[in-house]
Order: structure tokens, then C-alpha cells, then sequence
């Protein structure tokens, strides 16, 4: 399974909330939300947050097998 923990942890680090992401990162709700739910999603959606939060995919997700 595919973890995002990585993603909240640098977003702790950095002092961006939920709310943070959905106003001043333009994300929207639902993609939060399946953020929150460790969802599926596409290589260019994290070639997206890397870009948008200036990091390498090792600080977003992490593989813990199931």
C-alpha cells in the first residue's frame, strides 16, 4: 500500500493545514480528502505536488507492505 504520511508530516513541518491547501494551494476538497485516505493517484498528480511543494516523491509517500 501506497502511504501518504510523508505528505502530512512535511505539511506539519511546514505549518499548512487542510485549509492552507484547499485556499492558498488551490487543491480541492475531494483531492484532500482521498489524500486523507491514502486513494489512488496518477504519476502526474505527484509530479504536481512535487512541483507545488518544491520536494522528491520520498517526501510524500511511502510503500508499507500490506
Amino acid at each position: 500500500m501506497i502511504s501518504w504520511q510523508p505528505f502530512w508530516n512535511l505539511m506539519k513541518e511546514r505549518g499548512i493545514s487542510t485549509y492552507n491547501l484547499e485556499y492558498e494551494y488551490m487543491l480541492n476538497p475531494a483531492e484532500i480528502s482521498r489524500l486523507k485516505h491514502n486513494h489512488n493517484f496518477t504519476m502526474s498528480t505527484l509530479d504536481r505536488y512535487c512541483g507545488l511543494f518544491h520536494c522528491e516523491v520520498q517526501e510524500l509517500i511511502v510503500y508499507v507492505p500490506d
